[in-house]
């Protein structure tokens, strides 16, 4: 019985002590008094070696208010960047312009809502090694942030509303996370960049940003932003890009084809799943790559005039694996023009063949523009939809 209430006085203590250290937000910080950044720009000047930061700042007010206005959405100030701030700062190094940003600021800078890092062209074709060593030093480092080139100035893209988010930033990501569930270009987290720049073979990439001017509503011009393309990197500098038909080829041979559409003459089709997976070979020093990807889906569209039988639909799954290895060998021809190994051929030759690699890790970039690629597909239409017959007569 003493034992028990023994232990009863022991579970009251705690119930009494333990709320004294818990209670409060020891890390709590006031709204009024944080810069809360939601996109960084980098652009790095090719002349002087200058680095200017562009920090978008969300303005918690502002959202208050355009979040709790009529249903009119009409904006204040008729600015569609009214929830938002722009600042730069320049600085000799990434390190110095983000000092002296942080230094002169009337509010504390946080870091945790970053929602994607922008590099201009000019600095990623330089080097982005300066950058990325601040970046994973210091407090602004969150591994999970979307990384984007622009094809400009990053300080450019930052400034332009697209979209319905009221910050700009959310809906860059949100367009960029987009266009990689549609299989068209990568999403590229700063820790996934980093893990390629580690690799000895392996060249990083990320996703292109650029702007083009639309009409709006009111038939004013209005500049937007688009994904157009695929960074390629060796090292950390940009040598080139792929476009929309290599890139989809590039995610086709690293299983990273999520859903979207293959378009073939006379139908299209949705993607249902895919995978793949890269298969070293190597016999007397001489390297095979055999890239295996296996397809389904589902027909949306077929304007020929034939009946849907097994004949056919063998047919259209023939045409769709040819569209298929016809965009990975776009990539592929691409990659061997630039000799950079986006694909991570010489990471699975190293895994499967680890006491060779140290043999042919020093002559890779020798190797590379001429191994073999054989590209193997595999696709099967599930459905044809509430109808088999056609619609169309001669």
């Amino acid at each position: 019985m003493k034992r028990r209430q023994r232990f009863r006085i022991y579970v009251v203590t705690l119930l009494i002590i333990i709320p004294v250290f818990v209670s409060g937000c020891w890390d709590s910080h006031e709204l009024n008094k944080l810069s809360i950044v939601s996109g960084l720009g980098w652009d790095i000047n090719t002349d002087t070696g200058e680095v200017t930061l562009t920090f978008q700042s969300i303005i918690p007010s502002e959202i208050k208010s355009s979040s709790s206005s009529g249903g009119g959405g009409e904006e204040k100030g008729g600015n569609p960047l009214h929830a938002i701030r722009l600042d730069s700062s320049t600085g000799s190094s990434a390190y110095d312009a983000l000092n002296r940003y942080t230094q002169h600021g009337s509010r504390r800078t946080f870091y945790r809502h970053a929602q994607v890092y922008v590099f201009g062209k000019g600095g990623a074709q330089q080097g982005l090694y300066p950058v990325l060593d601040s970046i994973a030093r210091n407090p602004i480092n969150r591994p999970n942030v979307l990384m984007v080139v622009a094809e400009k100035k990053a300080g450019d893209i930052l400034g332009i509303q697209d979209g319905i988010e009221n910050i700009q930033a959310i809906g860059m990501a949100a367009e960029i996370k987009l266009s990689a569930d549609f299989s068209k270009y990568p999403a590229v987290t700063c820790l996934e960049f980093a893990n390629r720049l580690l690799s000895e073979t392996t060249a990083p990439i990320a996703p292109m940003i650029g702007t083009f001017e639309d009409i709006g509503p009111e038939g004013e011009k209005v500049k937007k932003t688009r994904i157009t393309g695929t960074a390629v990197f060796k090292g950390d500098r940009m040598i080139g890009q792929l476009n929309e038909r290599e890139s989809r080829g590039l995610l086709w041979a690293i299983n990273k084809i999520k859903e979207g559409f293959v378009i073939i003459p006379g139908a299209n089709l949705e993607i249902i799943q895919a995978k793949s997976k890269i298969v070293p070979e190597l016999q007397d020093d001489q390297i095979k790559i055999t890239i295996e990807i296996n397809e389904e889906s589902n027909l949306l569209e077929y304007d020929g005039h034939r009946e849907m039988t097994t004949d056919l639909l063998q047919e259209l799954e023939n045409i769709q694996a040819q569209e298929i290895e016809s965009q990975v060998r776009g990539a592929v021809e691409k990659s061997r023009a630039l000799n950079a190994d986006v694909f991570g051929f010489g990471d699975a030759v190293h895994r499967k063949y680890k006491k060779e690699w140290q043999g042919l890790k020093p002559r890779w970039d020798e190797i590379y523009p001429h191994i073999e690629v054989v590209v193997k597909v595999k696709t099967h239409v599930n459905e044809i939809g509430d109808i088999n017959k056609t619609l169309m007569r001669d």
